[in-house]
């Protein structure tokens, strides 16, 4: 029998088990394997084979609140396979790769795209130093990943140190990407050229009480174009961007006599540096020109914080109330955008006490944290074995009134009220065999004043989705 466990730095609450040489290192939390996987003999070593299929089948209605018929339809099947290798006790390696097949049909057009997307590949070196140092060092493309997904969860073409201890880690990388993640796409040219610093740590002050820290620096070194200067129409890129993130969280567990079980956590963000935004005009149909150029400062913070109690009350419900809060930007015209911005490599992806993970921001609205205030109330049951039900209300204000909102909707605001709306989802996650999952998502977001004459005017979601564990 194979056992996979996370790299400790990785996974930090996923438990770990010795299984000495024939450790294997699964880099994205969210992968569940079986115990048993196929593997074959190559060079007196186990070469194992595994990987998932899944089917997801996504409908989205009325997502530009308008009397049109826009809704849309979306089906997607993937096979992913992985081909992990022991080269030696310290050395290890990973080759992953992926079939999608994906098909949309809205009103107006269908398409079918078949692709080919390299996945992590990568050589791991545990203990660099000997057999007493607890650094190791990954080279290749690998999967960037943190628990709350707010930070990060991403495959970069990297090189990262890593540090693990009981109560200490901490995660160095330094990334750049060298292609595009389908093999029959280029890399498009708003994310070349980018140089990525990666730095993570967490330090377990008290059992079951950690500190986080986080750090990002973001350097777009493409050529900004000047006013006037030409281009191609596929080498658009409307921002070229230097900015650093910085942020700390502190989250946990622990009992309340009489009350139950408690996970907290409490996100705090901030970004800094300087942008070039450039507008284009369409010259031809494969020309652009340069029309206007102008350089901000970019000065933005954010918070989340939230709690979730698990009762004794019949049936075991959860409870989880939340409140994040992403900075706006009140005066557009002073060179300066105090208005927060994420990663780009951030999910806003995680589990309150279900089985599931989820778009905890909303999985129909699906907003960044960015001149928005979500407030969350939420309650789930378990199910059976190891499935789960999990009910969110989620209701979001703009923090300054703008015409802009980066989320899934199809419309904009007006830019006078700040109600943007309300939505409720339901989770379900059935879990009960080793290799299968079953999740099913439905969703219903009701447009708020901001929408004008929109308010009250309903978009539903509806997502199912199986994955085949191998």
């Amino acid at each position: 029998m194979l056992i996979l466990t996370p790299l400790p730095l990785l996974a930090q609450d996923a438990p770990q088990t010795d299984t000495g040489s024939r450790q294997i290192i699964i880099s994205n939390p969210d992968d569940s394997r079986p115990d048993e996987q196929f593997t074959i003999q190559l060079f007196g070593r186990d070469l194992i084979i595994g990987g998932e299929y899944e089917i997801r089948a996504e409908q989205r209605g009325n997502y530009a609140l308008s009397d049109t018929d826009n809704d849309r339809e979306t089906y997607r099947q993937k096979l992913e396979l992985e081909f992990r290798y022991d080269i030696s006790s310290q050395v290890k390696a990973l080759l992953e790769t992926k079939l999608i097949s994906s098909a949309d049909h809205r009103a107006d057009r269908s398409y079918h795209l078949d692709t080919l997307e390299r996945g992590e590949s990568w050589l791991d070196v545990s203990r660099p130093l000997g057999k007493q140092s607890t650094l190791g060092l990954r080279i290749g493309r690998q999967n960037f990943a943190e628990e709350r997904e707010w930070w990060w969860d991403e495959d970069l073409d990297a090189v990262r140190l890593y540090y693990a201890s009981p109560r200490l880690s901490l995660e160095l990388g330094l990334a750049e990407e060298l292609a595009g993640k389908a093999t029959n796409q280029p890399l498009p040219e708003n994310k070349s050229d980018i140089q990525r610093v990666l730095a993570h740590l967490t330090w377990e002050y008290s059992k079951g009480h950690k500190l986080e820290l986080f750090s990002l620096y973001h350097d777009d070194r493409s050529p900004t174009p000047g006013v006037g200067e030409q281009l191609a129409a596929d080498k658009e890129d409307t921002s070229d961007a230097r900015l650093t993130w910085y942020g700390i969280r502190a989250r946990g567990k622990d009992k309340i006599k009489g009350l139950g079980k408690i996970r907290y956590w409490a996100d705090l963000g901030v970004v800094r540096g300087e942008e070039d935004l450039l507008d284009f005009d369409d010259i031809s149909t494969r020309r652009i020109e340069v029309t206007d150029a102008t350089r901000q400062d970019v000065k933005g913070s954010a918070f989340d914080i939230g709690v979730t109690l698990k009762s004794k009350l019949p049936g075991r419900p959860s409870f989880t109330l939340s409140f994040a809060q992403g900075s706006g930007d009140s005066d557009p015209d002073d060179n300066t955008d105090h208005a927060f911005r994420q990663t780009g490599l951030d999910d806003n992806n995680g589990k309150f006490n279900g089985v599931d993970s989820f778009r905890y921001y909303g999985e129909l609205l699906r907003p960044q944290l960015s001149n928005i205030r979500i407030s969350t109330a939420s309650i789930g049951y378990p199910l059976f074995r190891d499935s789960s039900i999990e009910i969110l209300y989620h209701s979001y204000h703009q923090v300054d009134a703008s015409d802009r909102l980066s989320s899934r909707l199809r419309i904009e605001p007006d830019g006078i009220q700040t109600h943007l709306g309300d939505e409720i989802d339901i989770v379900l996650g059935l879990e009960e065999w080793e290799k299968l999952e079953l999740e099913l998502v439905g969703s219903v977001f009701r447009a708020g004043d901001a929408f004008a004459d929109r308010a009250g005017d309903l978009s539903y979601f509806i997502n199912l989705k199986l994955n085949y564990n191998f």
